[in-house]
C-alpha cells in the first residue's frame, strides 16, 4: 500500500466521475441519456482543437488564434457556399484555415517571433477578417446538417452523434502520433530541452511547422462541425474556443514549460469543463458567472502546474 500512487489520468477520471455523481444528485435533469449526450457533443468541438493544442504546448508552443481562425474559415466556407457551391465552399474554408496556419508558421518558425505574440495578433486580425467577409452579419447555410443532425450506429448497440465520433477519431490519431511515432518523441524532446533537442539532430523548425499545419486541419474540422451544428457562420463563431481548449490542455496535465502531458488527460479535462458548464446552465446560473468559472479553472490549472513543477524540481535536487 505504501507504493500506491494515483496517476494524473486516474485523478482526472476520479474528478470527472465525482462531478457527474454530485451534479446527478443535486441538479435536476442532469443525469439522463439526452443531457449526457449533449454534454459530450458540446465538448467535441473544443476537444478537436485541444488535441493539436496539446501537441503544440508539449513543444512549448501555443496558438490562441484558433477561435478567430474558426470564425474566418466558417465565414469563407458559408459565403462561398452561398455564392458558388457547397464543394467550393468547403475547399475555400479549408484554404482559409491553412492560410492562417501558414501565416503562423512564417512568423513563428522563420521570423522567430514568439508564438503567443503572433497568435495574439491573429486572435484580433482573423476575427476582423471574418467580420469583413460576413459584412458584420450572420449567414445561414443549407445542405450542411449531417454532422449536427445524424448519428452513427455503433455495433448495433447505440447511436453515437457524428461530432462525438469525430472527436474520438481525433483523440486516437493524436494519441498515436504522440505516443507511437518518432515525431511525437521529438516534440517531447523539444519541450523538455530545445537546445539539447537541436544538438541531437532534431530540426525544431520543421517539427513545429508540422504541428501548426495539423492545427490548421483541426481548425477546418472544427469549422465544419460548428457550422453544421449551428447552421450559420457569424462574427462570433468560435468565440472563446482558444481559451476553452487551452484551459483543457493545462487542466489535463500539459505543463506550460512543455515536455510532458498527453491527450488522454486533455480529453478528460475537456469533459470536466463540459460537465461544469452544463450543470451551471441547468441550475440557471447567469452566463457571465460561467465565464468566471472558466477563468477560475484556467487560473487554478496554471497555479497547480507551477506548484507541480516546483515540487518535481525539489525532488530532483533531493531536497
Amino acid at each position: 500500500m505504501k507504493n500506491f500512487r494515483v496517476t494524473g489520468i486516474q485523478a482526472r477520471l476520479l474528478v470527472l466521475i465525482a462531478l457527474v455523481v454530485m451534479f446527478s444528485l443535486t441538479t435536476p435533469y442532469f443525469f439522463g441519456v439526452s443531457n449526457l449526450t449533449n454534454i459530450i457533443v458540446n465538448a467535441s468541438v473544443v476537444g478537436v482543437i485541444a488535441c493539436p493544442m496539446t501537441l503544440l504546448l508539449v513543444a512549448r508552443q501555443i496558438d490562441i488564434s484558433v477561435g478567430s481562425a474558426v470564425a474566418l474559415s466558417a465565414a469563407v466556407f458559408v459565403v462561398m457556399s452561398e455564392k458558388q457551391s457547397l464543394i467550393i465552399g468547403l475547399v475555400s474554408g479549408l484554404a482559409a484555415a491553412l492560410f492562417v496556419s501558414a501565416l503562423n508558421v512564417a512568423a513563428i518558425v522563420y521570423l522567430r517571433v514568439e508564438s503567443i505574440i503572433v497568435t495574439l495578433a491573429g486572435l484580433i486580425a482573423f476575427r476582423g477578417l471574418a467580420k469583413v467577409v460576413l459584412d458584420g452579419r450572420s449567414v445561414t447555410i443549407n445542405g450542411w446538417d449531417y454532422i449536427g443532425e445524424h448519428r452513427i450506429n455503433a455495433f448495433g448497440l447505440l447511436k453515437v452523434p457524428v461530432p462525438v465520433v469525430i472527436f474520438m477519431v481525433m483523440l486516437l490519431i493524436f494519441y498515436f502520433i504522440m505516443r507511437a511515432t518518432k515525431y511525437g518523441s521529438n516534440m517531447y524532446a523539444i519541450g523538455a530541452n530545445p537546445e539539447s533537442a537541436r544538438l541531437s539532430g532534431i530540426k525544431l523548425e520543421v517539427q513545429v511547422a508540422k504541428a501548426f499545419a495539423l492545427m490548421g486541419l483541426a481548425v477546418f474540422i472544427a469549422t465544419t462541425m460548428t457550422v453544421s451544428m449551428t447552421g450559420i457562420a457569424s462574427p462570433t463563431s468560435g468565440q472563446n474556443l482558444e481559451f476553452l481548449a487551452l484551459t483543457a490542455v493545462i487542466l489535463g496535465g500539459v505543463g506550460l514549460g512543455g515536455g510532458r502531458g498527453n491527450v488522454l488527460g486533455t480529453c478528460l479535462a475537456v469533459l470536466i469543463l463540459a460537465v461544469v458548464d452544463n450543470a451551471l446552465v441547468l441550475r440557471g446560473v447567469q452566463s457571465f458567472w460561467q465565464e468566471v468559472a472558466r477563468g477560475s479553472l484556467l487560473m487554478l490549472a496554471v497555479i497547480f502546474d507551477q506548484l507541480s513543477r516546483k515540487r518535481d524540481k525539489t525532488v530532483r535536487m533531493g531536497i
